[in-house]
């Protein structure tokens, strides 16, 4: 009989919020050393700390002091709070540690334009329903190039081999940063939680963007009844369309109520199990943050 618990083993996951994230009145009431404590009594190895506000390269250096045999890899989000979609921020994001670059998220003129997370965001931040239009970040040119600045970005990341996670940008941004990584011969980027409300991807999107050899992330926040945005079948036939080896399954971690990081990887994991996803095929999902951060 397959084991669940041993697709665990090991794991990291690339998708976790630091608390606290956006403000201190964001129901996330677990410290960051209980999350971190939860997944190494399952056998996790790691996961990336993110953040949508201020970012937490800082308090993962601080933490990684604290742990042994746990990796807590460091993020920024180029939202504005954080300097914005540019090389200079990146730079010093590379300079201090950082693992994995996450393009603009609530900053995103997507997010806005469709009720993404900077709808939450405005709850917590008055000024920002202040912002026009064109105070959200959109990274094409008007002829629909990418900005030479999100080249200069990518480029970055590949000679450094940092991850790029698309955040919550836009289909056709994001083919557009797909087709710039791979024509560098860069390959360490995900589409991030592709089926949510905020950068809602189709089947064939997602097909073509991995279609350039990069990642398609699937997060277990996006099946909770709040954030309901994706279907097991539907993660069923990307992984049989696209195969395993571009497949990313994460958690999102965010909120109060959602269940514990190992949790929700043993519930998401089991119903794919029962759904007729291969075993080996879901070890290999498992295993791709690895590849992702540490080849």
């Amino acid at each position: 009989m397959n084991d669940i618990n041993e697709l665990i083993q090991g794991a990291i996951d690339m998708h976790v919020h630091a608390n606290p994230d956006i403000s201190l009145k964001h129901r996330q009431t677990k410290s960051n050393d209980e999350v971190i404590e939860t997944c190494m009594k399952a056998g996790m190895k790691g996961l990336v700390l993110k953040t949508h506000g201020w970012p937490c390269l800082g308090l993962a250096h601080e933490l990684n002091q604290k742990y042994e045999d746990f990796t807590i890899y460091p993020s920024v989000s180029l939202n504005r709070v954080a300097g914005g979609p540019y090389p200079w921020v990146v730079e010093m994001a590379i300079q201090m540690g950082a693992k994995v670059i996450w393009l603009p998220t609530w900053s995103a003129k997507s997010d806005m334009t469709h009720t993404g997370f900077g709808t939450i965001a405005k709850e917590y931040l008055p000024l920002t329903k202040e912002l026009d239009e064109d105070k959200y970040y959109y990274l094409l040119e008007e002829n629909g190039q990418l900005k030479k600045d999100i080249k200069t970005i990518i480029e970055m990341c590949a000679k450094n081999k940092i991850v790029i996670c698309t955040g919550h940008i836009s289909q056709k941004e994001s083919i557009e940063v797909a087709k710039y990584a791979n024509q560098i011969g860069y390959h360490k980027l995900v589409l991030t939680h592709p089926c949510s409300e905020c950068s809602y991807n189709s089947f064939e999107q997602i097909q073509e963007f991995a279609s350039y050899g990069h990642f398609v992330e699937f997060c277990t926040l996006n099946l909770a009844p709040l954030h309901h945005s994706l279907e097991i079948m539907d993660i069923k036939k990307i992984i049989e369309n696209i195969g395993a080896e571009h497949c990313v399954l994460s958690t999102d971690h965010f909120f109060d109520w959602t269940p514990s990081i190992p949790d929700s990887f043993y519930e998401v994991l089991g119903c794919l199990l029962d759904v007729g996803v291969k075993y080996d095929d879901l070890k290999t999902m498992m295993n791709n943050p690895y590849r992702l951060l540490e080849e």
